[in-house]
């Protein structure tokens, strides 16, 4: 898919996104601590029923289950050489669940390290982990990209920017997280992340999880 087909999209109705993957899989057997993304491909059955089950609610777009598949994630449970495996087996399931019914978006978020100097990470390096996944989601078939619970504008930034030196043409949308006072864990107020986003060429901007719609229905008022 192309940004000029995602747009027209986006202009002919509302769409409806998937959501609550990780809460879904956790009621139906998935263990806390585990590394998500193999138990998915150890389970693919109860992933599929599960984004079957969206697609009969009548979302447009699913989420491959590739939230946390980047090295830096991986290497915490010894499966950063898996990287492309696991990235092209995910999209594959939710291919297959989707069955040409709704688009499949490769998903990403935060690499659960900070960048300098509140970590360890260079934004070029940050940039670096993101275009190696991007690139696996690509290869496997991802229709766009969506970048998610995201509660830093610096690293959404490394996530765009990424997208755009990987695959210049593919949709991104860009999804963060703000907390009661309408500001990102980092500072970030909606309008700003909004703004930012739009002018590195996200396709879409928004926000998820927070807290709660009757909070967030302001912070996307903002927001537009």
């Amino acid at each position: 898919m192309t940004k000029e087909e995602f747009r027209r999209l986006a202009q002919s109705g509302l769409l409806f996104l998937d959501g609550a993957t990780g809460s879904n899989l956790q009621k139906q057997g998935m263990p806390v601590g585990v590394c998500p993304e193999l138990w998915i491909t150890e389970h693919e059955e109860i992933m599929s029923g599960l984004q079957k089950a969206y697609l009969e609610a009548g979302t447009n777009i699913l989420y491959a289950p590739t939230f946390t598949a980047n090295r830096i994630k991986l290497k915490e449970f010894d499966l950063e050489d898996r990287i492309e495996e696991l990235n092209h087996k995910l999209v594959e399931i939710s291919k297959r669940a989707a069955d040409g019914k709704a688009l499949v978006a490769g998903d990403l978020t935060m690499t659960g390290q900070q960048l300098k100097p509140m970590g360890p990470l260079d934004f070029e390096e940050l940039i670096d982990v993101y275009k190696e996944q991007i690139r696996y989601l690509i290869e496997a078939g991802a229709d766009l990209l969506v970048v998610e619970t995201m509660m830093s504008l610096q690293e959404s930034r490394a996530a765009l920017i990424a997208a755009k030196e990987t695959c210049p043409d593919i949709p991104v949308m860009v999804t963060m997280t703000f907390e009661s006072d309408g500001r990102s864990l980092f500072g970030t107020d909606a309008a700003t992340a909004a703004i930012v986003l739009s002018s590195l060429g996200a396709d879409a901007v928004g926000a998820n999880c927070s807290t709660g719609p009757d909070q967030m229905a302001e912070v996307i008022r903002r927001m537009a």
